[in-house]
């Protein structure tokens, strides 16, 4: 058989092309474990072999996958039952039972558990034995496949593999290993007489869960299957059958190996048990018993079972096989597990600890994570049993984990595969391991985490290994790491541990390796601060060590540098640690600061961020020592590198960090005695021209000069040479020298390389000055921070000789011919200025230099920019060229050089000469041109001379950049030596310039700045007419951006409306795209450089901003209070210039600017201004509403006391104004900034904002709607966080009492269970379960609060009677409220309820069952029926209708208004785009409701579409939704998706959860099991098609009278002939095409019928029956994705592997199952996988489907017949029984339930019998006198038992209700006073009849057969399958 789709599931561990879907499908495989409990060993049978595989993804994803499985199962205690008792000295029970090992005497003080010998002890571990003897754990031993193992059972497997493992481990001396092929194998593969020792194949095997492979049970192909040839064979044949069978073994080695370790159930014949080689055993340690070959009483030690006197396992060893049998219990689950006696994962655990010494490195490492994952989940239940004490179990839960403890470190010990990653050894198996010890570590005693440290400490120390390896080394101390993260609370309790850790790190710190050396410092990182503060003493030792490792890290690409640097830092945190190092530095001059400090220096410029960002912190800590000898490090090299590492860093916050140490350098060399010069004189002439280099063009970079640069040996650095190689020496070792590491597998020698230059690895690219690597922005970021170093410096230069020293380095760069020479001088003369504290005589001399360049012109051209001028000379050569290739004679001359060129004249080639040539020139010669060559060249022409404008107007554009640049960096400089002109109109100018163009932000907000401090001096000189113009022009240029700042006059008639929504729509298409694009990325430009002037201004006069700029205040007040002091605007407002109305926008916007910058002192004008912009939302100007709805956010984000309570005071209460639309919309758009603005700060108000923006969902304005459901959105997500957050202080007593109100009105919408009670108020004829009342209290909830939402639980617990209760309620509420108040919003409505056609006679079923007070239409049927009904729409309370009615009758039901609008099965509006869709979306309604059993939260690209319905916009636009949801969702499920995709896939479907969650409320049955009965009987109704009313119509005229004759007779062939003639009907029930054959008479006019209606006679149409089952399988969900597909939704890279429901499907024809198949599961639903059961299958095979089915969750059906499907089958797969036929005989009906009932061991069962409406079958099941009859009589035809029904019960059998509605055709109501106590569910018998008072229903006796306690008896379930995870 095909593979089902669950084995497609568990194939994309490996074949997923990206991680996502591999995550998504081990989150699917877990989902199956969480839905299927019983199928735990059936997944972990199918994953585990994936562990094995080659590929690291796979692997990782099958390990997440058995993680996801496990934590789904149960956690197992056979203790749990038992009374908390006094540990016995003495237990009852056998020593045979134990599974010990040997341990201490007191631990095992009732001496009923003796060891077991196939344990392993800590305590007794024989370390040098494994470390001498044990066989080294390769990346693979060519051992991929063992013949040997390939022809044994599993039992014999796995003790042979034990076996030899005890021997690979060294404990039974020298390991000895036999050859691949061997001759035996070849001869038994043979099939001679096979050897003696050789396990025989069994091909009979009795179990049907053993699997057989062809590759082991038959000959290899080619071999000769006769004996006779074995004698014969001659070596050489030997070897060639060796050689193939060698060749065939690789041949199949990378494939999947499936291993199944079947439970023991052989005959006695199979007993053969392979002998291993026999080895000395010199240790005892472990002794394995030796077996005799066939004598099964050999006992063989069983590694998983308690008991010893069980016989062997059978199982089979299996490569990739197909079409085996599917077993029907897993190979990791024994028969002891299985009845919970003991640990249900010994058996896989026993395998995975096996394969953990495989020979393939990819087995180990898959091995150790499949072990870490159960361990990690169930370790605590490791090794226990039933039967045991608590005590004892412990016992053997320790030893058990004991045992795994000393094999994961004999993995330690052994591994030796290191894979090579640049130069770091990773060492994945140890790693893997390490993990696995942690999830150990977790559960062992104190006792035995010493026993595990001290086996780790050992292999760190190695001072008894005769033989080391650093890999042994290594492994210990990633052991240790682990223990140390994982137990870090011992080692505070255990003094001797800590030492022990200390010691360990401190041996591995001096380890030659440098891969241990990493994993030392790693240990000790995270428990840094409890070493240094309890073991003091032991300090000086560490950090002597730490210091040794660093001297020996030459290598940059050294493994453990950036952990050792980490912990240095991390010590050096400790105020003690610094104490010890000085202490130290006194004693020793060689641990002087000024010897070690310099050691750091090479990590300066090290290729890791991390570890330069380390260095630096390190050094600023060892600055802060203070102390005689603490600064001898402090000299004119580490200068030079500081300086050097701000010329070079690339990283902002390192390039921070170094700025930061070279302040504090500088600061530390001043402080008393100024040594500064002494040791920054002799690198001035390195480092000012290194700053001063100039910054080229793309393309045309311009190189520092490396012989200015030093290396950390104080070397200069020079062009790059060959660097001599030095070599490490092990820290404190007398190692012998060491060769140079080879990048070898498994061995490893230390190895150092040279020390890296920067040139060719972090530095490269910015010394060179390669702007497309590196970037211009942070090229100019570099040159502004060495310009603050250098100003810092210059300004802390002595003041005598200051001027001598600096004059001549820097003036002349002011007249350099670079122009980013003149800018980064002009730079270190501001910052000089700046940190100068008074003027002096440099200050004035640089103030004089400084002046021509502000004032005077700038030269025409720069060296810097000359690559760009000769761009466009060569382009306008080739413009002349094409001239004078059309024979122009008179050309202009074009200079060679070009101006800026060091050699240029003053006639050399110029931007005017282009512009001359473009103009002048080109029109001159285009005239000369003859007109025939005009035509011709005009192309070429056009193309040459746009190449020439294009490249003229990027010269021009570069070099006024560049003259902004230095004018604006001049001017600023003339401010901060507080020199500026007396003019200042240049000045201004000069900055305004770059304030405005800048592109550069951080050159910018110096301009900025600049003008700041200008102003201030400004001010000072009184000039005010100056200051006002120049902050006038700052105003206007931040409100030049129009979207951030409108326009006022084009919108200034604009009442009704939200300029919000509309500034989103507005990013569309522009005529001029790239005009448009261009001009609003200069506004924003102007913006920024505006507001940050302006905040710099309101900073420097802090809280005295008004006095001193007082124009600031008017820009502000004036407009604001002359709008808005009045109830309505002014008049002015109106004027057409609309300048007043632009001056009240800016004033808005410049408030909103600078609020949060304004001095505290200030806010007070702030406060004053807020009612009157709180007035403005009320505006009735939507532009105003807009620029004061953006204004109040601001103002709540810096005040938000006085904010918010002004909010909700003054603004919230107008959003609920129905008759103030301007109020509402102003309120809506103020909370949807406000919410932007604050971000998290809003978190403490949400709750004051939640309940009036949930009020406007539904609010009769679109724009309202759509802006208060976006906001909903965002602050639903940030509820759950609110409660966690303290009152902000000063909010008013009366907004803190709201708020508890609020609170408690959002907790029951984000949690449906602390909803309030409703009390139904209308009599309901049933007696709603808790959960279904929970349900009610939900709905009630949605009602109060006008919410919508989706009613999604699990099919089968009643939606339809939760949505009647609510629908019923509101009806009578609301007519209550009507005659109280006769309000006409209460008037009386009618509810429409639109669903599929299937089910409209099922709620019309449920109305008069449940709520016969309800008046209710079915609006369904042809035009001509529905035309009956149009008049009663709006008079009745409920209009059933379905979709295609809502869609072809829209004019009709769309006027009407509504109170309840409810979608039945509403996933079927998930296409948006539907006609079907926007057709229910027109309809009013007061609430809207979706119901729907598919649980919708999965498919979430879907979900836009049904809140579209519900609430339009809460999920934003499509469009928005797209964006925001759908795009990044299906990037993630992209194959070739980035990780970072992959993430904001994860993100979105996280936050839409969030999102709409609130809304829907879903249980499934296991949810709510308690409160279910075991079964819950449904009949499913569906209507009569035409074509078959119209057969049954002609059948009772033809066949009418003659049945009425024959109805009162008595005799055998009248009831014959009835019976007939019920059959006939019965089968026309199920389908016309059943009945209508060739030889029937109305072949031909049914034909006819069928060809007018062009459809055919096996349409689904004609058999309703068909199309309910269909429904109701979607339902289930079974087949939801076909449906999908047909309504156009595509399905996601992974539909649902495993149903949420699987179904029985019973019919009682043969005929009709084929039809179930073939129309509805083949044509209707393809994808759902099924199986078929009925006579036709031979009974021999019918288990084996049975097993398929229960073992393999994806199927989602099995169809059967009643007959077979009663045969005593187990069915303990599916929770869904369907019959779609009914058996005369109920008692055929109730055993097929009874499989059913079976089934409800832990679920619930819904029975479905699918009934049409009005027929026989419904009078069949109503009439239970009949019933009774007929169980008895008819089926055994003694037919005269209908003589027992009246004549007139019998014709009514044969009669069609003409209208469904007739009470004859339906059972009468259920009454719930019948005494019983049962409700109606449970009140209905087998075959659907609500049972009589007094009467025994069919149930009653069947009751009897099966009970749950039974199973619960039979099976001890609660200790391992019972308790599930919920």
């Amino acid at each position: 058989m095909s593979a089902t789709r669950l084995d497609r599931l568990v194939t994309l561990l490996e074949s997923g092309s990206t991680q996502v879907i591999k995550n998504t499908a081990v989150q699917q495989i877990s989902d199956v474990q969480k839905q299927h409990p019983d199928e735990l060993f059936n997944l972990l049978t199918r994953v585990i072999p994936f562990l094995r595989s080659k590929n690291w993804d796979t692997r990782v994803a099958a390990a997440k996958a058995v993680g996801g499985i496990v934590e789904n199962a149960d956690k197992y205690d056979p203790n749990a039952e038992d009374e908390p008792v006094k540990e016995e000295s003495n237990g009852h029970v056998k020593p045979e039972n134990s599974n010990g090992s040997a341990v201490k005497k007191e631990e095992n003080g009732d001496g009923t558990l003796s060891p077991n010998e196939d344990q392993l002890d800590l305590n007794t571990l024989d370390i040098a034995s494994i470390l001498k003897f044990g066989k080294p754990l390769l990346a693979s031993a060519g051992k991929e496949y063992d013949f040997k193992l390939a022809t044994m059972d599993p039992a014999a497997r796995l003790t042979h593999q034990k076996k030899s493992l005890t021997s690979r481990l060294g404990l039974g001396g020298a390991y000895t290993e036999d050859e691949l092929v061997t001759e035996n194998d070849i001869s038994s593969q043979t099939g001679g007489t096979r050897t003696p020792g050789m396990h025989r194949i069994d091909t009979s095997v009795s179990r049907s869960d053993s699997i057989t492979s062809a590759s082991c049970a038959s000959p290899p192909p080619g071999s000769t299957p006769t004996s006779e040839l074995q004698p014969g064979l001659s070596k050489r044949q030997l070897n060639m059958l060796k050689r193939k069978a060698k060749k065939d073994v690789q041949n199949r080695a990378n494939k999947v190996h499936i291993v199944d370790l079947g439970p023991a159930r052989r005959a006695s014949s199979q007993t053969d048990i392979p002998q291993t080689p026999s080895a000395s055993q010199p240790f005892a340690v472990k002794i394995e018993p030796k077996e005799e070959n066939g004598d099964e009483s050999s006992n063989v030690g069983d590694y998983f079972s308690l008991d010893r006197k069980g016989p062997d396992d059978d199982g089979k060893f299996v490569k990739e096989f197909k079409g085996t049998p599917i077993p029907d219990k897993s190979s990791f689950q024994t028969e002891a597990e299985e009845s919970g006696l003991e640990w249900p994962f010994e058996r896989l655990c026993d395998f995975l600890t096996v394969e953990l010494f495989d020979h393939s490195w990819e087995v180990r490492h898959g091995a150790a994570m499949g072990l870490r994952e159960v361990v990690r989940v169930h370790g605590a239940g490791a090794g226990r049993q039933k039967g045991m004490t608590r005590a004892q179990n412990d016992r053997l839960n320790q030893r058990w984990l004991n045992d795994l403890a000393c094999r994961i470190c004999c993995v330690f010990m052994l591994d030796r595969f290191a894979d090579y990653t640049s130069d770091n050894a990773v060492a994945p198996i140890r790693e893997t391991a390490g993990q696995t010890l942690a999830s150990v570590l977790q559960y062992l005693s104190l006792e035995n985490v010493v026993a595990t440290f001290n086996v780790l400490y050992r292999l760190v120390m190695q001072n008894d290994a005769e033989l080391s390896a650093w890999q042994v080394c290594q492994g210990g101390m990633i052991g240790m790491r682990y223990l140390v993260a994982v137990r870090n609370d011992l080692l505070l309790e255990d003094g001797s541990l800590m030492d022990g850790v200390l010691a360990a790190v401190i041996k591995g710190l001096s380890n030659f390796d440098d891969d241990v050396r990493a994993v030392s410092a790693a240990t000790l990182i995270p428990v840094a601060k409890e070493f240094v503060e309890l073991r003091p003493k032991a300090l000086e030792n560490l950090i002597d060590q730490v210091w040794a490792c660093l001297s020996n890290l030459q290598d940059d690409l050294s493994a453990s540098t950036g952990f050792v640097m980490d912990l240095l830092a991390k010590l050096c945190s400790f105020p003690q640690v610094l104490d010890a190092m000085q202490a130290n530095a006194r004693q020793d001059p060689s641990q002087s600061f000024h010897e070690l400090v310099p050691r750091l220096f090479p990590f300066l410029r090290h290729t890791i961020t991390s570890v330069r960002a380390a260095v630096l912190r390190a050094l600023l800590t060892f600055l802060n020592i203070q102390g005689p000898g603490t600064d001898g490090w402090i000299e004119a090299r580490a200068l030079r590198l500081i300086f050097q590492n701000i010329l070079l860093e690339r990283n902002e916050g390192v390039l921070k960090l170094s700025l930061q140490l070279w302040d504090a350098v500088i600061a530390r060399l001043v402080n008393g005695t100024n040594e500064l010069p002494t040791h920054l004189e002799p690198i001035l002439d390195a480092i000012v021209p290194l700053s001063l280099t100039p910054i080229g063009v793309p393309r045309h970079p311009i190189a520092m000069d490396h012989s200015l640069l030093i290396r950390p040996s104080g070397q200069l650095f020079g062009p790059p040479a060959n660097s001599q190689h030095r070599r490490s020496t092990p820290p404190g070792s007398n190692e012998p020298a060491h060769r140079k590491r080879k990048k070898s597998r498994f061995g490893k020698e230390d190895m150092m390389a040279p020390p890296t230059s920067p040139s060719h690895n972090v530095d490269g690219h910015m010394m060179s000055g390669d702007l497309e690597l590196v970037g211009v922005d942070v090229i100019i970021r570099s040159r502004i921070c060495t310009a603050q170093a250098l100003g810092k410096a210059i300004a802390a230069w002595p003041e005598q000789s200051r001027r001598q020293t600096f004059l001549s380095l820097l003036i002349p760069s002011l007249s350099s011919p670079n122009s980013s020479t003149q800018l980064t001088a002009t730079m270190i003369i501001e910052e000089f200025g700046k940190t100068l504290a008074a003027k002096d005589e440099l200050a004035v001399d640089f103030a004089t230099a400084l002046l021509p360049i502000v004032e005077g012109e700038r030269p025409n051209a720069y060296q810097d920019l000359v690559p760009k001028l000769q761009v466009v000379r060569t382009q306008c050569t080739a413009l002349i060229n094409v001239f004078r290739d059309h024979h122009i004679t008179s050309l202009p001359q074009i200079a060679v050089v070009v101006q800026g060129d060091p050699d240029a004249s003053p006639y050399a080639f110029s931007t005017a000469d282009a512009e001359k040539i473009l103009d002048v020139h080109y029109e001159r010669m285009k005239k000369s041109l003859t007109p025939a060559a005009r035509m011709v060249a005009t192309g070429q022409l056009e193309a040459a001379r746009a190449e020439v404008q294009t490249s003229l107007a990027e010269a021009k554009t570069v070099k006024e950049q560049r003259d902004v640049r230095i004018k604006a960096a001049a001017a600023g400089a003339l401010v901060a030596l507080d020199s500026p002109p007396k003019k200042p109109a240049q000045t201004i100018k000069s900055m305004m310039d770059s304030v405005k163009k800048e592109e550069n932000v951080e050159l910018q907000r110096r301009s900025a700045a600049a003008v700041a401090g200008f102003i201030v001096h400004l001010v000072k000189s009184n000039r005010t007419v100056v200051v006002n113009k120049v902050v006038g022009n700052l105003v206007k240029f931040y409100c030049m951006e129009t979207a951030e700042t409108p326009e006022f006059i084009g919108q200034a008639d604009i009442e009704t409306g939200i300029l919000t929504l509309k500034k989103d729509e507005d990013i569309r298409d522009h005529p001029d795209a790239a005009k448009f694009a261009e001009d609003a990325k200069n506004a924003r430009i102007t913006r920024r450089g505006a507001r940050e002037a302006l905040e710099q201004i309101a900073g420097r006069f802090g809280s005295q901003v008004f006095e001193k700029v007082p124009v600031l205040k008017d820009v502000i007040e004036r407009p604001i209070k002359r709008a808005f002091t009045e109830d309505s605007l002014p008049v002015e407002i109106s004027s057409p210039d609309g300048v007043f109305g632009q001056e009240v926008v800016d004033g808005l916007s410049t408030l909103r600017a600078l609020v949060g910058r304004f001095h505290p002192d200030v806010r007070s004008f702030v406060k004053a201004l807020l009612p009157l912009v709180a007035k403005a939302l009320k505006s009735r100007l939507y532009v105003l509403r807009y620029a004061a709805a953006k204004c109040f956010a601001t103002i709540c984000s810096v005040m938000p006391v006085e904010g918010i309570t002004m909010l909700v005071e003054n603004v919230l209460p107008t959003i609920s104004n129905g008759s103030e639309v301007h109020g509402r919309q102003g309120a809506i758009e103020c909370i949807y900034h406000l919410i932007h603005v604050m971000e998290d700060g809003i978190l403490p108000y949400v709750i004051f904002l939640i309940t009036p923006v949930l009020g406007r969902m539904s609010d009769s304005d679109n724009d309202i709607r759509l802006l208060a459901t976006t906001s909903f959105a965002t602050l639903v997500k940030l509820v759950p966080l609110e409660a966690g957050i303290p009152d902000p202080p000063g909010l008013p007593e009366t907004l803190l009492k709201g708020r508890d109100k609020e609170r408690k009105f959002v907790a029951q919408m984000l949690d449906a269970k602390k909803v309030e009670a409703f009390d139904i108020p209308v009599g309901i004829k049933a007696t709603l379960r808790s959960y279904q009342q929970d349900g009610v209290n939900w709905l009630a909830f949605l009602n109060r609060y006008n919410l919508h939402g989706i009613l999604c639980d699990d099919m089968g617990l009643g939606k339809t009677l939760q949505t009647l209760c609510m629908v019923a309620s509101d009806h009578h509420m609301r007519a209550e409220e009507y005659a109280k108040t006769q309000d006409p919003n209460c008037r009386r409505l009618p509810s429409l309820i639109v669903c599929p056609p299937t089910l409209s006679g099922h709620w019309q079923q449920e109305i008069r069952q449940y709520a016969p007070f309800l008046s209710s239409v079915a609006y369904v049927g042809s035009p001509s029926q529905r035309s009956i009904h149009r008049s009663q729409l709006d008079k009745v309370d409920i209009v059933i209708t379905s979709y295609e009615i809502c869609r072809n009758d829209n004019d009709i039901l769309k006027p009407l208004n509504w109170n309840y609008c409810v979608l039945d099965e509403g996933h079927l509006i998930k296409n948006a785009k539907s006609k079907t869709s926007q057709a229910v979306k027109n309809f009013q309604s007061n609430h809207r409701l979706i119901l729907s059993g598919t649980p919708i939260q999965n498919n979430v690209l879907e979900l836009w579409s049904l809140f579209d319905f519900l609430m339009p916009g809460f999920l934003g636009s499509e469009k928005v939704f797209q964006e925001r949801f759908a795009k990044p969702i299906a990037a993630s499920r992209f194959a070739k998706s980035s990780s970072k995709e992959q993430e904001s896939g994860a993100l979105a479907i996280e936050a839409l959860h969030k999102q709409v969650l609130p809304f829907l409320l879903r249980r499934l049955k296991e949810e709510v099991l308690d409160d279910l009965p075991p079964k819950i009987l449904q009949n499913y109704y569906c209507d009569l098609s035409e074509l078959q009313r119209k057969l049954f119509e002609d059948f009772t005229k033809k066949e009418g009278k003659e049945i009425q004759t024959k109805a009162g007779a008595a005799d055998r062939e009248s009831k014959q002939h009835i019976f007939q003639a019920l059959q006939y009907m019965k089968k026309l029930c199920n389908s016309p095409a059943m009945v209508i054959k060739p030889q029937h008479k109305h072949y031909d006019a049914t034909q006819k019928y069928l060809k007018q209606h062009n459809t055919s006679l096996d349409d689904i149409a004609h058999a309703p029956k068909l199309g309910a089952l269909k429904d109701l399988l979607v339902d289930c969900g079974i087949g939801a994705s076909d449906v999908e597909k047909s309504n156009g939704n595509g399905v996601g890279d992974l539909p649902e592997a495993v149903s949420q429901h699987r179904a029985l499907v019973f019919c009682q024809m043969k005929e009709m199952l084929d039809m179930v198949q073939t129309q509805v599961l083949e044509k209707a639903l393809p994808s759902v996988q099924f199986m078929r059961l009925d006579g036709s299958v031979e009974a021999t095979k019918r288990q084996e489907i049975v097993n398929k089915f229960n073992s393999d969750p994806s199927y989602d059906v099995l169809l059967l017949t009643t007959s077979v499907g009663g045969l005593g089958l187990n069915l303990t797969g599916a929770d869904t029984v369907i019959f779609v036929e009914h058996d005369w005989n109920p008692q055929k009906d109730i055993q097929a339930m009874d499989r059913a009932h079976r089934i409800g061991q832990k679920k619930v069962v819904n029975v479905y019998r699918i009934v049409t409406r009005g027929t026989l079958e419904e009078k069949i099941l109503n009439l239970q006198r009949f019933k009774i009859d007929v169980a008895s009589t008819v089926v055994n035809q003694q037919n005269a038992g209908l003589g027992s029904m009246q004549t007139d019960q019998i014709l009514d059998l044969f009669n069609v209700s003409a209208d469904s509605a007739d009470p004859s055709a339906l059972p009468p109501p259920p009454s719930n006073d019948n005494g019983t106590g049962i409700d109606e569910n449970d009140a209905v018998d087998a075959t659907g009849e609500v049972r009589e008072k007094g009467k025994k229903g069919f149930l009653d006796d069947l009751g009897e057969l099966w009970d749950e306690r039974q199973y619960e008896e039979e099976f001890d379930l609660e200790g391992f399958l019972g308790r599930m995870k919920g």
